[in-house]
């Protein structure tokens, strides 16, 4: 399928539409087209901000959450178990089955609403959902608990790995697949606004949750580097992030990463994503998995392709677990390697207060 053929077709439709003064979520498409739920889902998203293209992932450091405590709602994602035994003094732990009316009932008495989980994955992937919900003022915590205490660090000094098989790496720039229709979604009610729809199936991501522990080796949002070299011929893998981790070699261009995966650019540059772009080369009909830097930034991108319905997955810790050597061969990468300086050895507290 032609990419002049999908999209861009549709935004033709779409100004005249809007020019005869339809509303925006309830577009009906005319001549022989068929403007699919998809397809507006996705213009509406991209009509209301287009967050995911348009920004930054939200990351936060541990000291500027220390110097404002009192003035930020803190999340902690952890099961309770892990919040009795250390956390941030004030912070709520609130489960993935709450999370959505928590944040609603809220986030508007807070400048800043920080998210954290064990590594950090998990609050990144959350805050991309919640921010595409509408709620700006969401951020995650960078590493997690980890950057908080040297007690919460194990969950990162443990998986700071270097592969030094060659047969995993290439210095080969793959192509983006042919352009592809999007993958189906439907109403949940006949009727249902584009907003309403954008709330149920962010509500309902959140709840199926987002799995960033490396011994479940795989789960429906969620794999290991490990796993994904046993499955990885029928993966459709996609590396994002700063061009110098595509090519880690700064003289060189496209060199140095995992075998087989594409580059998609995301902010600040003109991003991959976006429908006017590339979004249509990722798959439909086939799994995806999705590596970075460290991991947070793969589940917030992860976290937006499975709200459009490609069945996404992100590779926990992402190059710090696949060749972490590899991060300080470049001046623009070694912010994204875990250190011991990262760790900040903030006060904590225990018990359910």
């Amino acid at each position: 399928m032609s990419k002049h053929n999908v999209i861009p077709a549709i935004y033709f439709l779409i100004c005249i539409l809007l020019l005869a003064g339809c509303e925006k979520d309830k577009i009906t498409a005319p001549f022989d087209v068929k403007l699919d739920t998809s397809a507006e889902f996705l213009l509406y998203l991209e009509e209301a901000g287009d967050i995911i293209n348009n920004s930054v992932p939200p990351v936060i450091q541990a000291l500027e959450v220390y110097n404002n405590m009192p003035d930020y709602l803190i999340i902690d994602l952890r099961d309770s178990l892990n919040f009795i035994s250390g956390h941030i003094q004030g912070s709520k732990n609130i489960g993935k089955d709450s999370l959505f009316s928590y944040v609603q009932g809220n986030y508007s008495r807070f400048s800043k609403v920080i998210l954290i989980s064990a590594s950090g994955q998990t609050a990144a992937y959350y805050s991309s959902l919640l921010h595409l919900a509408g709620f700006n003022n969401i951020y995650y915590m960078n590493y997690g608990m980890a950057s908080w205490n040297v007690l919460f660090t194990s969950v990162w000094m443990d998986r700071l790995y270097t592969y030094n098989n060659p047969s995993f790496f290439s210095y080969t720039s793959y192509s983006k697949r042919e352009y592809t229709p999007l993958p189906v979604i439907n109403l949940k009610t006949p009727g249902e606004s584009m907003q309403d729809l954008l709330k149920d199936r962010v509500d309902g991501l959140i709840r199926a949750g987002f799995d960033e522990d490396y011994s479940s080796v795989y789960s429906q949002t969620a794999m290991t580097f490990n796993y994904w070299l046993h499955i990885s011929p029928n993966q459709y893998t996609i590396c994002t992030g700063p061009i110098i981790l595509y090519s880690s070699n700064p003289y060189v261009t496209n060199t140095y990463h995992l075998i087989g995966s594409v580059f998609y650019q995301v902010f600040p540059d003109p991003s991959d994503f976006r429908s006017t772009s590339y979004l249509q080369t990722v798959p439909s009909d086939s799994s995806v998995a999705v590596y970075s830097a460290t991991g947070q930034e793969s589940a917030f991108y992860t976290a937006y392709l499975r709200l459009l319905g490609y069945d996404a997955r992100s590779i926990l810790f992402g190059v710090n677990n696949i060749d972490y050597s590899m991060l300080f061969r470049a001046s623009e990468l070694i912010p994204f390697a875990f250190k011991e300086s990262y760790i900040m050895n903030f006060p904590y507290v225990t018990g359910t207060n």
